[in-house]
């Protein structure tokens, strides 16, 4: 070892095992005492061993071995150095060709930063909605507020200043690495014409941290305003000792040398090499063996590689690991439940590959790297496979529930699969498997409706209507994704939009599917609720109960789509002033939410928040009171600054300034002025709502509440 090469970090079975292969017979097992002694020499020469944490193994899934790294210790100290200083420059972007390494790169860098006391976060932009997802928890970890969250799940232009201002003020220094941002376009704000250039997107330059982008975009034109690091292929020599560390037994160093000109300087496709070769399942145990092997097979050198391995397991008995990596390539690359996998021989397989090192292996899920992904998919010669994998992602979909929110997490990983399927099934599936997509689309993008993801909901509606087209306009599956995509436009204010696609999607309903059936049944629903946005509540009472009368008939009285009909008609009424006549209604949906639902479902804290309201509408305080402060209860698993929660306290202000504790509704008003000043902004209609009913209150009149739908 060379006085500027770094040590490596290694657990003590690791260590065990290098030692033995490094130092042959000094370390005889038939001699303790001796071996010890080598051992402990061994340890001080060559590495620095590490604890093998549960987070170190966590990681694991976006590392390759220390080994690795080899050709690539000056880039990597460079960048400790950027990292240490992020002010004298940054963003730091590191581009290459597929499987050159970067992520290991990366990943390296975030090793080295653990030791530093920093907040660290890896964040996949190999997809739109796992890069949202990402952010989202990189701005929960920061304290961020469900406006700030909220601001990401829907797309708004002041997402990525609202995460800055965060990261700008975290007591803590930290690292960002943005993963496979193969598309810079990702990284641009909303409203942006340009990727990271004019530094007002997701990547920008800081004092308090380092953002670390890797990219296969090479164009440096790209990257302006950002360190650019080029990560090349490896020499020979230094590609010779990666085959060498991964396979220690399988030759000598002109052996190695030979094999490492034949693959080449590529990391991903030496790795396999190495680790096949290393794993002891191997046909060819030696590096002029594998060489020889490769000169029979044609393709890429990954292709090439893979194929020796897979082929290597098949002579092993486990000729399934050739299915289960080609079905796992029709999905993203990152994340993939081991439950979309199913088949004979399951575990097995998965074993197999990951001893290979085709596959990394968690405990519920799989990451393929996305060069092996595009490799494999390229090798699927009908669409038997792509249907597949269609109806796996179905099936789990299938057991998740729009509107639990505990769910929400499983639909957003879900997604990635569903965006990547939507690709390639447009072009190699049937109607009937494309119909299953827009289907589950439909269902992905309520779930996010529901969870107030309207950004991420509008993006994949219209990803979906694009790839879904040759279904025609009026296929009932594409109708689905329509009505989705109308619910996204009303929630972001363009009522009039919306509802234009509510009706054509109503009026294409009706004549194809019939008045009554349930998916007209919704479609009539939400032509009441848009005209309730848009104030007409005298036109949205006589829809609803239209529309209840036939989901009283067609649906049932315990049908969640008639308990939400019921709900809203009776908001319709009570809009109109007749709140005597409201209040049996909303009691009864109440019951019959408890009793179908739950009593902490959304629904039916949303009821009992109506019911809060009517009761203070009455003027009975007292009453209203109790109510609101058993329904702050209820809601304490969300966060102080929830919308939901701030809606409630701003409403038990009102009721107790009503009973004359101006003092005490003063203080509320103010805690919840702060809150939303600070989360929704100054100029939010509900910010200037608490403000003026806190101003209006400290001249002696008290403004009363007027409850949302």
């Amino acid at each position: 070892m060379t006085d500027n090469e770094e040590r490596m970090p290694l657990t003590f079975a690791e260590v065990y095992r290098r030692a033995r292969a490094a130092g042959g017979e000094a370390i005889p097992p038939f001699d303790l005492r001796r071996g010890l002694d080598e051992l402990r020499a061994w340890i001080d020469r060559e590495v620095d061993v590490v604890e093998e944490t549960g987070e170190h193994r966590a990681s694991a899934g976006v590392r390759r071995s220390q080994m690795e790294l080899r050709g690539r210790h000056d880039l990597l100290k460079e960048l400790l150095t950027l990292a240490r200083r992020p002010a004298a420059g940054g963003p730091a972007v590191l581009v290459g060709a597929g499987g050159s390494g970067k992520s290991t790169l990366a990943a390296a860098l975030t090793e080295r930063a653990r030791s530093w006391d920093r907040q660290l976060w890896w964040v996949s932009a190999a997809d739109p909605a796992g890069f949202f997802e990402g952010l989202t928890r990189v701005m929960s970890d920061l304290g961020g507020s469900t406006t700030d969250l909220e601001s990401i799940a829907n797309g708004a232009s002041d997402g990525p200043d609202r995460l800055w201002r965060l990261l700008e003020r975290s007591p803590r220094r930290w690292l960002l690495v943005i993963d496979n941002a193969d598309d810079p376009w990702i990284l641009a704000a909303a409203d942006s014409p340009a990727g990271i250039q004019d530094g007002r997107g997701w990547v920008r330059a800081s004092q308090r941290g380092l953002v670390v982008v890797t990219s296969r975009e090479t164009d440096a034109r790209m990257w302006v305003g950002a360190r650019l690091f080029a990560v090349g292929q490896l020499s020979e020599v230094d590609a010779a000792q990666v085959l060498r560390d991964l396979a220690p037994q399988a030759g000598d160093e002109t052996e190695a040398l030979a094999l490492a000109r034949r693959i080449g300087g590529l990391p991903l496709a030496l790795h396999l090499a190495g680790t096949y070769l290393g794993s002891g399942i191997a046909q060819s145990h030696t590096f002029a063996a594998y060489e020889r092997a490769l000169g029979s097979r044609e393709g890429t050198m990954v292709d090439r590689t893979a194929e020796i391995s897979l082929d290597g397991l098949a002579q092993q008995g486990i000729p399934q690991a050739r299915t289960l990596l080609r079905l796992a390539s029709c999905y993203a690359p990152e994340s993939i439940p081991t439950r979309m996998l199913s088949m004979r021989g399951l575990q097995e397989a998965l074993d197999g590959l990951t001893g290979v090192g085709l596959i990394q292996s968690g405990a519920a899920a799989i990451t393929l790297h996305p060069v092996v992904t595009a490799t494999h998919r390229a090798r699927l010669a009908g669409p038997e496979v792509w249907q597949t994998a269609v109806a796996h992602l179905v099936d789990a979909l299938r057991e998740l529930s729009h509107s639990q929110p505990e769910c929400w997490p499983e639909y957003r990983r879900l997604s990635q699969h569903l965006l990547a399927l939507l690709d390639a099934v447009a072009e190699h599936g049937d109607h009937e498997h494309l119909a299953l997509l827009a289907d589950a689309t439909a269902d992905v993008a309520r779930a996010f409706n529901h969870s107030g993801a309207f950004g991420a909901a509008g993006m994949l509606c219209r990803i979906a209507l694009d790839r879904c087209a040759a279904l025609g306009e009026e296929h009932p599956a594409v109708l689905g994704v329509r009505h989705q995509f109308a619910w996204t436009v009303a929630n972001r204010g363009d009522l009039s939009q919306a509802e234009s696609i509510y009706q054509e999607v109503l009026s294409i309903r009706g004549r194809v599917l019939g008045d009554y059936h349930p998916d007209t049944l919704r479609s009539r629903h939400e032509s009441g609720w848009i005209a309730s946005l848009l104030g007409r509540w005298g036109e949205a009472e006589q829809r609803y109960r239209d529309t209840l009368h036939d989901c009283l008939l067609h649906l049932g009285p315990d049908s969640r789509d008639t308990l939400t009909t019921r709900h809203e008609l009776a908001y319709a009424i009570a809009r109109q002033g007749r709140l005597d006549e409201a209040q049996p209604i909303f009691e009864d949906v109440l019951r019959d939410r408890r009793r179908v639902l739950s009593d902490l479902a959304p629904q039916t804290l949303q009821t009992q928040h109506a019911l809060a309201w009517i009761t203070a509408s009455q003027g009975r305080w007292a009453a209203a009171e109790a109510l609101y402060r058993q329904l702050l209860d209820l809601r304490q698993v969300l966060e102080a600054d929830h919308p939901h929660v701030l809606l409630t306290l701003h409403e038990l202000a009102w009721t107790i300034a009503r009973q004359g504790r101006r003092s005490e509704a003063e203080t509320i008003y103010r805690q919840v002025l702060e809150r939303r000043d600070r989360t929704l902004g100054t100029d939010h209609p509900e910010t200037e709502t608490t403000r003026w009913a806190l101003n209006e209150l400290l001249h002696g009149r008290i403004v009363d509440a007027v409850h949302p739908a």
